[in-house]
């Protein structure tokens, strides 16, 4: 895949002018994080110096940017209920903070009277839950506006909702999260940096963020702006000085978690992971996720019906790409179901009518474990490609 060498744009996490753009990103539909379809023109780009994945800063992003948060609506298809999160065990599907604090709860102890901030807290679906963990809890959360202010304050616990700058919050907490955040801040390593210095002397800082090596789709969501590995959520930390105590994806699948505390110093001798690895792999994807498209426009001149599985992200990226080739979505959600998405009915897989088709816009692996499970003689699933 072709790419173009800049020098204009300052690299999100090591700061270097030495962003490799790869300019058929640009012709990809796109969509936004609260699942809402997008047009292409986007722009991406590697860091040559540092290997983080990250969209172009430049005046038409940003005015992209103002416009998706004016009219924010995040979990809009499921009443704002919070996304349930689907194990590769098959254990009950559990909202993604409730498993999140779980985790938490067994790699630190949590005073009963802990003050506790959710930065980027939106309609407060953390601090819910953080209410019902511990009702001792003081909560805040912080946000770009305080649209949501009579939501949060109806939470058991919540005392105060901060619009400011990190490092202009009066108080320090005891635990500062970060759920899905820092891949849509500008300078995330100093946001990290002045989370950190709000945290009191044993406190401590957890940040999730998607899995960018193993999720392509992630690309393609337009107010993501640094698409994490664990490599360089690892380098955005120790840059930000911040002690890092645990970074991993095994907590959640397709998801990276950081715990940390505050060191006041950036780690000495810090190296940069090899970037070669990085630039083939968004190549890779880039073309995936074009090839994805062309494998569902094929299945949709021979279909009489196609549908696509999922409501969320993927599903309606895809389905913004093909626009008026498809009929329904079909979702194992049962808060979903029964409900519209993009002005299409949501049935479940046991309400798919006969002679049907359903395109799964999952990783590969994952959208065979769909197709093999859901296929019956009369409804035909397929999967996306997979990877060259």
């Amino acid at each position: 895949m072709s790419s173009i060498a800049l020098s204009s744009h300052p690299c999100q996490i090591c700061g270097q002018p030495t962003l490799l753009e790869f300019p058929r990103f640009r012709d990809l539909e796109r969509v936004t994080s609260d699942s809402r379809p997008w047009g292409a023109g986007g722009r991406i780009a590697v860091c040559r110096e540092c290997s983080a994945v990250q969209k172009l800063v430049e005046p038409a992003w940003l005015a992209e940017i103002e416009r998706i948060y004016q009219s924010y609506a995040i979990y809009h298809q499921a009443g704002g209920k919070e996304q349930p999160i689907f194990l590769e065990n098959g254990a009950t599907p559990q909202p993604r903070s409730r498993s999140l604090i779980k985790y938490l709860e067994s790699k630190a102890r949590f005073d009963s009277r802990a003050d506790v901030l959710d930065f980027g807290c939106g309609t407060g679906s953390a601090l819910r839950t953080y209410s019902e963990f511990n009702p001792g809890w003081t909560l805040y959360g912080a946000e770009l506006s305080a649209k949501s202010i009579a939501l949060l304050k109806a939470i058991p616990g919540f005392t105060e909702m901060f619009t400011c700058l990190p490092k202009d919050i009066p108080i320090c907490f005891d635990l500062i999260t970060l759920i899905h955040a820092l891949e849509h801040v500008l300078d995330p390593v100093g946001i990290l940096d002045q989370l950190s210095t709000r945290l009191k002397s044993d406190g401590i800082l957890f940040a999730q963020v998607p899995d960018g090596g193993k999720t392509p789709y992630d690309l393609v969501i337009v107010d993501h702006l640094v698409h994490f590995t664990l490599e360089t959520l690892r380098l955005a930390s120790d840059r930000a000085g911040i002690e890092i105590i645990e970074v991993t994806d095994n907590v959640l699948p397709k998801e990276l978690s950081l715990i940390g505390r505050y060191s006041g110093r950036v780690a000495p001798g810090i190296r940069f992971p090899d970037s070669k690895p990085a630039i083939e792999r968004v190549g890779r994807q880039i073309d995936w996720l074009c090839a994805q498209i062309a494998s569902a426009i094929e299945i949709c001149d021979s279909s009489p019906r196609l549908g696509i599985f999922g409501t969320s992200i993927s599903a309606t990226w895809l389905a913004g790409a093909l626009g008026d080739r498809i009929c329904f979505f079909v979702d194992e959600d049962p808060g979903r179901v029964g409900g519209q998405h993009m002005g299409r009915g949501v049935v479940s897989p046991d309400q798919i009518s006969d002679n049907a088709d359903v395109f799964v816009p999952l990783i590969p692996d994952a959208a065979a474990s769909v197709v093999a499970r859901l296929s019956r003689p009369t409804v035909r699933f397929h999967a996306p490609p997979r990877f060259a």
